[in-house]
């Protein structure tokens, strides 16, 4: 396991924040899932995969489209990266999908305590644009 991933893992339990620990050849993460307000469940995954405190943050699917309606998606997720900072939300073209990705600068000295607001502050944004979100997707 990569040491940002243990302070990461560790921040979250002293938070009480369910989550786990998972391991790859290449890369460790941490696992946690929240339930928003106006969003079903959205699992986020804080990846590490050297020896310093970098970490990158992401969550995938969590607006699944039909391919023709891309260019709507694209306009809300512009709309919505205008308007919040610290998250950003990424069309996946391929997969017809809306992702979050976070990154944590690689010389950040608390990178537990740092993973732990970026994810209360994703989930948080995930609320408040959810819907406009979803309306593209289906309206």
């Amino acid at each position: 396991m990569h040491q940002a991933t243990e302070r990461v893992y560790e921040t979250l339990l002293r938070k009480e924040i369910k989550c786990r620990i998972r391991e790859t050849d290449k890369a460790s993460m941490v696992e946690v899932s929240f339930n928003g307000k106006t969003f079903p469940t959205a699992t986020f995954f804080c990846i590490s995969n050297s020896e310093g405190n970098d970490v990158a943050i992401r969550a995938v699917n969590i607006v699944k489209f039909q391919q023709d309606r891309l260019g709507r998606l694209l306009d809300a997720c512009n709309d919505v990266n205008r308007r919040f900072r610290f998250v950003k939300f990424v069309v996946d073209a391929k997969n017809c999908a809306v992702n979050i990705e976070m990154d944590i600068p690689a010389c950040c000295e608390n990178v537990g305590e740092a993973a732990g607001e970026l994810l209360v502050r994703a989930a948080s944004i995930l609320d408040n644009v959810y819907a406009q979100l979803m309306q593209a997707a289906w309206a």
